[in-house]
C-alpha cells in the first residue's frame, strides 16, 4: 500500500468510545488513516476530504441517526461509501440502507475480516 498520507481515510462514527478505539486500531493496522467521531453532527462539521474515503457508521446514534446522516449526505451530494455497523439490525433497516447505497451492513459483534473486506470494497481496493 502507498504511504499513510495517500492511504484511504476511513471515518468511524459511533457513540461508543471503546468501539471507536477498537475500530481505529484495526483499520490503522490495515494501513488506513482513521478519523473518529461520536455523533453525526461532529462528522458533518468535518471538511470533505480530497483523499478516497469511506464511512463506517453506526445505525443508532444520539441525535441524527446513521440512516439520517446517509440521507443528509445524499441531499448534500457528498458521495461517500458507507459501511453500516449495528447492534439492532432489522430486515427493513437493512433494505433501507442498501437501497440508499450502503456498501454493507454488519451486525455487532462482527468479524474483523468482514469489516476490512467491506471497507476495501468501499475504498476500491483490498486492505
Amino acid at each position: 500500500m502507498s504511504p499513510m498520507t495517500d492511504a484511504p481515510i476511513v471515518v468511524v462514527v459511533d457513540d461508543d468510545a471503546s468501539v471507536r478505539r477498537a475500530l481505529a486500531r484495526l483499520l490503522r493496522s490495515a494501513g488506513c488513516a482513521v478519523e473518529t467521531f461520536g455523533t453525526a453532527s461532529e462528522f458533518l462539521e468535518r471538511p470533505a476530504s480530497p483523499v478516497p474515503s469511506c464511512l463506517v457508521l453506526d445505525v443508532r446514534l444520539p441525535g441524527m441517526s446513521g440512516l439520517d446522516l446517509q440521507a443528509r449526505l445524499a441531499l448534500d451530494h457528498r458521495e461517500l461509501p458507507i459501511v453500516f455497523i449495528t447492534g439492532h439490525g432489522s430486515g427493513g433497516l437493512r433494505q433501507r440502507a442498501l437501497d440508499a447505497g450502503a456498501v454493507a451492513i454488519l451486525d455487532k459483534p462482527f468479524d474483523d475480516r468482514n469489516l476490512l473486506d467491506a471497507v476495501g470494497i468501499a475504498v476500491g481496493h483490498a486492505i
